[in-house]
């Protein structure tokens, strides 16, 4: 598995992924939301909650266990700091990992043979995060879960 330095995507292109029925979340695309106690007002669906505080003990489990999602798109609410931090853990620890890990002569051939583009993660961060998310699509309710508006009373 590769990966690569995380970079920003726009939020249309999270919304088509979320609108795509044939693309199934946490089977083709993975949605990690960082916010910590923040984590209220709703959020996106099929996302899933990885507090900031809680990722470093964490990550070499949750990159086990999505190994083979090969778009990961992390946010917060502002996509500022929590975010892109968490998308840059996860690519370090991929690269750390592939530096680690050795594969049999007949794993590399059968990877070979099969040319499995899985194997390649791409890492990317929602630009503005949820703050701008749930601005842009508060009255489309598929793009939301749990969307409290009260709270986004404040601009983002």
């Amino acid at each position: 598995m590769t990966s690569q330095v995380p970079g920003y995507v726009d939020s249309d292109v999270v919304r088509a992924l979320v609108e795509d029925k044939t693309k199934v979340p946490g089977k083709d695309y993975l949605i990690i939301d960082v916010r910590d106690d923040d984590y209220v007002g709703g959020h996106i669906p099929g996302s899933i909650n990885y507090p900031s505080q809680e990722l470093p003990e964490r990550l070499p489990a949750l990159i086990k266990a999505h190994q083979d999602v090969p778009d990961i798109y992390f946010h917060c609410a502002l996509s500022q700091v929590r975010g892109p931090k968490a998308a840059r853990r996860w690519s370090e620890a991929l690269e750390k990992n592939q530096a680690t890990q050795q594969l049999t002569e007949i794993e590399v051939a059968q990877v070979q043979a099969a040319d499995q583009s899985g194997l390649t993660q791409r890492i990317h961060v929602l630009r503005g995060g949820f703050g701008q998310w749930q601005q842009k699509y508060k009255d489309q309710d598929h793009l939301l879960e749990d969307y409290q508006a009260e709270y986004w009373t404040e601009e983002y």
